[in-house]
Formats: C-alpha cells, sequence, structure tokens
C-alpha cells in the first residue's frame, strides 16, 4: 500500500502576479482591465474639460491689464490649462498598457517572490509611501476646500463650487495613484537589481573557484540582469510621457508660484505653504525612487571587477568582461521626454535651470 504524503506548497500559483500586481491602489484583479482603464480616463478628460472651462470662465476674462504681474499671472494660468490639455492627451494617448504587461511578464522571469528579503522590502517600501501620498492628499483636499471657499463666497455658484471640489479631487486621486504606481514599479526593479548585486558579491565572496560553478553562474547572473533591464525598457516605456507630464508642471508651477510670492505686496499664507510642500513631498518621493533605479543598476560593477582576480579561465574572463561593460552603460533607468536619463546630473541641472529662470523672471519684473 503506497501512502502520499502532498506538503504544502509555500507560493500559490497566482502569487507572482500578487507580487508584482498589488499595491496599485486599484485592486490587482481590476487593474488590466478595460473598463478601469475606461473609467479613469474618461474622469481625467471629463474633470480636466470641466477646469478648462472655469478657468476660462473665472481667470482669462481678467488678462487684460498691461502690467507685468498681470501678464505672469495670465501666463501661469495659461500654462495650466496646457497641463491641463496635456494630462488629456496623456491619458488618451500616452499610456501604452501593452508595455505594462510586458513589464509585469519580463520581471515574473526573475521569480522576486522567492525571494524573501525582496518581498519584506517591496511591501515595507509600499507602506511608507502609501502612508504619505494619503495623508498629503486629506490635507490637500482639506486645505483646498477651506481656502477656495472663503475666496469664492458671493462670487462662484455653490453648485460651480461643487464642481470645482470634486474635479479637483479626481484629479489629485489621479497624481497619487500615478505616483504611488511609478513608486511601485520602481520598488520591484531596485529589488531585482538588489538581488542581482547581492547574488555577485556573494559570488566574489565564494570559496568555490571551479570553472563550470563560475562560468555558469557568471552566465546565469547576466541573464537575470538582462531580464531586470528589458523590465525597466518595458515600464520605462509605460511613464514615460506621464514622468516628462509631470516634471514640465512641477517645475512651471513652482517656478511661477515662488516668482509671485516675490512681489512687494505679496502675502505668502500658510495654506500657500502647505500647497508647496505637497508638491515637494510628491516631487521628492518620486524623484528619489527614480534616481534609484538608475544607480542601483550599476552598483555591483565594483564586485564584478573584483571577481575578476579570481577568474583562471578565458572563457569565464570574457563572460565577466562582457557582463562589466554592459554594467557600465548608463542607460538603465527611466527618461526624461526619451531624452535624458533620470539620475543625479539630471536633477542637478533641472534644479540649476530652474533656480535661474526664478532669478531672471523675479529681476525682469519686480525691478
Amino acid at each position: 500500500m503506497e501512502v502520499r504524503v502532498e506538503m504544502p506548497s509555500s507560493t500559490t500559483s497566482n502569487e507572482p502576479n500578487q507580487v508584482v500586481l498589488d499595491g496599485y491602489i486599484v485592486p490587482s484583479k481590476y487593474l488590466l482591465r478595460k473598463a478601469t482603464k475606461i473609467i479613469l480616463s474618461l474622469a481625467i478628460v471629463c474633470g480636466s474639460a470641466f477646469r478648462l472651462v472655469y478657468m476660462y470662465i473665472y481667470f482669462f476674462r481678467n488678462c487684460k491689464s498691461p502690467t507685468k504681474l498681470k501678464i505672469i499671472g495670465c501666463v501661469h494660468d495659461m500654462a495650466v490649462a496646457i497641463d491641463l490639455v496635456g494630462t488629456i492627451l496623456v491619458v488618451i494617448f500616452g499610456f501604452k498598457w501593452d508595455n505594462f504587461r510586458e513589464f509585469i511578464s519580463t520581471i515574473q522571469l526573475l521569480s522576486l517572490e522567492t525571494e524573501e528579503l525582496a518581498v519584506r522590502t517591496i511591501k515595507k517600501n509600499r507602506r511608507i509611501v502609501q502612508v504619505l501620498l494619503s495623508v498629503a492628499f486629506i490635507v490637500f483636499m482639506i486645505c483646498f476646500f477651506v481656502n477656495e471657499k472663503t475666496k469664492s463666497i458671493g462670487i462662484v455658484n455653490p453648485f460651480v463650487f461643487n464642481l470645482l471640489v470634486l474635479h479637483t479631487a479626481i484629479i489629485r486621486f489621479f497624481v497619487l495613484f500615478l505616483i504611488n504606481m511609478i513608486c511601485n514599479i520602481c520598488f520591484r526593479l531596485k529589488a531585482s537589481f538588489d538581488d542581482i548585486n547581492s547574488q555577485i558579491c556573494d559570488l566574489k565572496n565564494t570559496s568555490d573557484q571551479s570553472f563550470g560553478y563560475l562560468f555558469h553562474k557568471i552566465r546565469d547572473l547576466r541573464q537575470k540582469y538582462s531580464y531586470a533591464v528589458r523590465s525597466t525598457q518595458s515600464a520605462e516605456k509605460f511613464l514615460r510621457s506621464i514622468i516628462t507630464l509631470y516634471y514640465i508642471k512641477y517645475f512651471n508651477y513652482n517656478t511661477m508660484n515662488i516668482v509671485m510670492s516675490f512681489g512687494p505686496k505679496t502675502h505668502i499664507s500658510a495654506i500657500w505653504l502647505l500647497f508647496i510642500s505637497i508638491t515637494t513631498l510628491h516631487f521628492i518621493i518620486l524623484t528619489y525612487n527614480l534616481v534609484e533605479v538608475s544607480n542601483v543598476s550599476r552598483k555591483g560593477m565594483e564586485d564584478l571587477y573584483e571577481l575578476s582576480f579570481k577568474l583562471n579561465t578565458f572563457e569565464s574572463c570574457h563572460e565577466n568582461d562582457i557582463f562589466i561593460a554592459r554594467m557600465a552603460l548608463s542607460d538603465v533607468g527611466f527618461t526624461f521626454a526619451n531624452l535624458f536619463t533620470i539620475n543625479n546630473s539630471f536633477i542637478t541641472s533641472l534644479l540649476t535651470l530652474s533656480f535661474t529662470i526664478i532669478i531672471t523672471l523675479a529681476g525682469f519684473i519686480y525691478q
């Protein structure tokens, strides 16, 4: 009589999907459904269209004064309008969900769900970001409601005001959803590269220096690195347009608001400072994670160089040289309009340019 004992599996059949898909606010079973994309798109398009009409009625009609301050204010309003149009175009044409599916299918080849440390790190980072974004969303909406309610008394129809608050809530939730999605993708990519870098470090310190072991281990790590790079490229194509639009919007918003705050009769309120702080928090969270993907992708290069001292065969040295050459390239990561990789140098240049524009505009307006 044969007795079979089935041991419970430590991972379920759908766990790889759960590791990749969890944490996007929208439940994973709905994330890739067509209905979800249609609802999000309609909400943003209708909300942005309403905002454009609202701005035309209450702001653009006042752009008749020849003063420099009024001109700058109207330029700012025009920039906001262009940003809204850009948001509509990005939502309709910019999101290529096939690239997101490709990202999922490729990163699953790395089997992150089997790495306990990687899964724990992903979940920890996800919780931190979601708490920060949720608190920022609630605080922003409370301050926005109080501020707009005070300014609109006797000016804006109550029904229009309620629509404005609803529109703002939809837009801010969409921003929260996107930043959370980008950060979650970055967490998975960073965990993939960290796992590869950790294995490179272990290989460097191993006592097994046999030809077959080192050769096949280096080739296996090269294959994993290729999967991680392919995953990054798919994610970059999926998020390229929204990341580009975000940075244009952020630097336009902050530049114009800081310039306006230099005015001699400008009163800097606590709510204004709070709005600036929240947008800066979003910028820091997003930028830190985008830059980290680029940095961690090249983190194992020194360990690969040290590993070369242990290699005694041409085949192993050749595999290691190919690996070093690929890792030395600085093209892994997310880009700004497919022109510049978002890394430390890009952010430094962008901040320098922003400060230069602020000083120039402030000197021109208030001289």
